[in-house]
C-alpha cells in the first residue's frame, strides 16, 4: 500500500525520519516523496499499527494521487479514480502553511465531494463511514484516512503530570520519536543509560520493548520506577554509571536512546562534558548488538559525530532542534 502521512510540522526533518523508521521497524518501507508536512511511502505495514507508534504525526492514510495544487487538475484526477465503495463519506482539505492560498479549502472539499457522489453514496459530515483527505502543500496530496495518531495521549503524559518530575525532561512526543529512530521492535531489549525520570523508557515500554534503565542518581532510578508503574509498565532499573554499563551488558541490547545531562556540571558529578560523552558512547557501543542503533542527544557545540565515530559508530542522520535561545541540541542516529 502507498501510505500518506500528515506530519506534525513541529520540526522540519524529524517527523518524516520518524515515520520511515517506524515503517522499517514494522517490516520495511520505501520513501516515495516528501513535501512540507507530508510524506508518501510504500509499505506493507498496517496503517493502524503505524499510527499507534508515531509521535510526530497527525494521521496516516492510503495515498491515491499527488498533483499540482490547481482545482481543475485536482477535480480531474478525482474524476478518474476507480473507487468501489458505498455508504457515507466526507472530504476534508487542509492547507499547510502559506501554500495554495488562492484555493478555498472548504470550496475544494465540497467540489471533490460532488465528484464522488454516486447513487449509493452520500455526504455525511458528522460521522462518515469513510473520510477522504486532501493536503494542500507545495503539491496537492489526496487519500483515504486509515488511522489517526493519538496526540492527546502524549499531552496526557506530560512530564509535570507524572508522580516524579524532574526539569528538563523531553516532551513525550519527542521521546517517542527518539525511541522510534532506533527502530526497536516489540519484545526487543531497549536501554537508556541516562534514564533520569524515565521519559524515554515510558515511550519505549508503550511500544512493547523490554526496557532497562540506568542512572548514577539513586533518587532518579526510584522516580523512574514510580513513573513506569504509573503507566502500567515495568522495567529493569539499576543505579549505575552509564560509562560502565557496557562492560556489564556486552552486546545485550537491540536499541539504546538517551539524553545525557549537559546542563549544570553538578548533574554530571564533575565529569567534563566531552569526556562524559566519549566514555558513554564507548559503553553504548559495547552494549549494542551488531547492526543495532542508538539515538543520542547532545548540545550542538559538542562534536558528537566525531566522538561517535571514534567509538566505532557510523552516524546515519543528525537533526538540530532549538530548545531555547541559548541551546540548540543535536539528535543523532548512529549504527553499530
Amino acid at each position: 500500500m502507498r501510505l500518506l502521512f500528515l506530519l506534525s510540522g513541529e520540526h522540519p526533518t524529524l517527523p518524516a525520519s520518524e515515520a520511515m523508521a517506524v515503517l522499517e521497524a514494522l517490516g520495511g518501507g520505501r520513501e516515495v516523496l516528501r513535501d512540507e508536512q507530508v510524506l508518501v511511502a510504500e509499505s506493507g505495514a498496517p496503517p493502524d499499527r503505524v499510527a499507534e507508534r508515531l509521535g510526530m504525526c497527525h494521521l496516516v492514510g492510503e495515498h491515491l494521487f499527488t498533483c499540482r495544487c490547481a482545482p481543475e487538475e485536482i477535480l480531474e484526477r478525482v474524476e478518474g479514480l476507480d473507487l468501489e465503495f458505498e455508504g457515507s463519506f466526507a472530504v476534508r482539505v487542509r492547507r499547510i502553511s502559506h501554500h495554495c492560498r488562492e484555493v478555498s479549502t472548504t470550496g475544494l472539499a465540497a467540489a471533490i465531494g460532488r465528484r464522488l457522489l454516486a447513487p449509493r453514496r452520500r455526504v455525511e459530515l458528522e460521522a462518515p463511514e469513510r473520510v477522504f483527505i486532501g493536503i494542500a502543500s507545495r503539491s496537492f496530496h489526496f487519500g483515504v484516512l486509515r488511522a489517526r495518531v493519538d496526540r492527546r495521549g502524549y499531552r496526557d503524559r506530560s512530564p509535570h503530570l507524572r508522580p516524579y518530575f524532574r526539569p528538563g525532561s523531553l516532551k513525550p512526543a519527542l521521546a517517542r520519536a527518539v525511541v522510534n529512530l532506533t527502530r526497536v521492535r516489540a519484545g526487543e531489549r531497549f536501554a537508556d543509560p541516562f534514564c533520569g525520570s524515565g521519559g524515554i523508557l515510558i515511550e519505549a515500554g508503550l511500544v512493547g520493548a523490554e526496557v532497562y534503565g540506568f542512572d548514577i542518581d539513586a533518587g532518579a532510578v526510584r522516580g523512574a520506577e514510580l513513573n513506569l508503574g504509573f503507566y502500567g509498565l515495568r522495567g529493569r532499573l539499576e543505579v549505575a554509571d552509564a560509562r560502565e554499563v557496557g562492560s556489564r551488558y556486552p552486546e545485550h541490547f537491540h536499541a539504546v536512546a538517551c539524553d545525557p545531562p549537559y546542563g549544570i556540571s553538578a548533574s554530571r558529578r564533575g565529569v567534563a562534558l566531552q569526556k562524559l560523552y566519549q566514555e558513554a558512547l564507548e559503553s553504548i557501543y559495547s552494549m549494542l548488538r551488531s547492526g543495532a542503533r542508538a539515538c543520542v542527544l547532545s548540545p550542538e557545540a559538542l562534536p558528537l559525530e566525531t566522538l561517535a565515530g571514534d567509538a566505532g559508530f557510523r552516524v546515519e542522520e543528525v537533526h538540530l532542534e532549538r530548545v531555547h535561545s541559548s541551546l540548540v541540541r543535536k539528535i543523532a542516529v548512529m549504527r553499530k
